[in-house]
């Protein structure tokens, strides 16, 4: 038996919006739940040796309460819904962060960490986060929850462990939780030089005006856009800032990146880098540009930057 499978968690399913069950959950004694526990077994041996009616009530108080702080314990995870609030942006290479809210009843009343569980090939059997304080006594009932992404596309969640010692310390009770959560992880941008493919006569021709005041689409505003820009109906009804691109600038040709500009690069992950890389300079320089790939192309549009940095992600 390998040490990986010797010690093995024991992670259960939850599926989305499903809350804990005793099928999750794992309860043990702690040091002071054990020794309670022996207290309570030489007060029953002592009462049976010389018939000290008061150790029988001791032994008795113990196991009662005892099993109470259990029932206690248990409902602080029991009915639970752990759920998946954001994912906040990452590229391979770095540490995805995943905010992590628990819903339930009576959340005010429950003290709750938690932590992602993740493997490890050293010594250890598994390299385990610190765990995190679930503040349940405000409005704010999420955490951020960090773990490593060494490469891009649409990479699985780790095992989410909730853990609980509330409220006498004296069992500790836990779940192991294997969700259906993933996150997006973008390529690690990548610097490299390459020569513009010929772009057909059909490719990048520019649009039709119709005008100088009609708008072609919204971007995300930025610092420095002059304020007759901003889209404030959008703003009333969404809450985001968006730039208004006029069809007068969108009549420019956009920039072409495309695949067929890196002939010689056999790596999917390579050349998912360098086109990475030329997406964020565009859109931190404000240029308009069309993303080809293989499959399909992404033309200037809408959310641009979040599809295009998707669709590299699983190329």
């Amino acid at each position: 038996m390998s040490r990986s499978d010797k010690f093995r968690l024991p992670e259960t399913p939850l599926a989305e919006g499903e809350s804990i069950r005793w099928r999750h959950l794992r309860i043990r004694p702690t040091g002071l739940g054990i020794g309670m526990m022996a207290v309570a077994a030489a007060s029953w041996v002592m009462a049976l040796n010389y018939s000290v009616n008061l150790a029988y009530g001791l032994a008795f108080w113990i196991l009662a309460f005892a099993l109470w702080a259990m029932l206690q314990a248990v409902l602080q995870l029991y009915g639970s819904v752990p759920q998946r609030v954001a994912s906040a942006e990452c590229f391979a290479g770095e540490q995805a962060a995943v905010t992590v809210a628990v819903q339930g009843k009576n959340l005010r009343e429950r003290r709750l960490y938690l932590r992602f569980v993740l493997p490890d090939n050293g010594d250890e059997d598994f390299r385990q986060p610190e765990m995190q304080l679930l503040d349940t006594r405000d409005e704010a009932q999420q955490v951020v929850l960090h773990f490593p992404v060494p490469r891009r596309g649409m990479v699985p969640v780790p095992i989410v462990q909730i853990y609980t010692h509330a409220p006498f310390a004296l069992l500790s009770v836990e779940a192991f939780l294997r969700t259906p959560w993933r996150v997006t992880v973008y390529p690690a941008p990548l610097e490299g030089a390459f020569v513009a493919a010929a772009v057909g006569s059909g490719e990048g021709e520019s649009v039709t005006r119709q005008g100088r005041d009609d708008v072609a689409y919204l971007s995300p505003y930025q610092a420095g856009d002059p304020l007759k820009q901003v889209a404030w109906k959008q703003y009333a009804k969404s809450g985001k800032l968006l730039s208004k691109q006029m069809e007068e600038e969108a009549s420019v040709a956009p920039d072409v990146i495309s695949y067929r500009d890196y002939v010689g690069v056999a790596s999917r992950d390579v050349l998912a880098g360098y086109l990475c890389r030329r997406v964020l300079l565009a859109e931190q320089n404000r240029q308009r540009y069309t993303l080809e790939l293989p499959q399909h192309t992404i033309a200037p549009q809408n959310g641009q930057r979040s599809k295009a940095l998707t669709a590299l992600s699983v190329l």
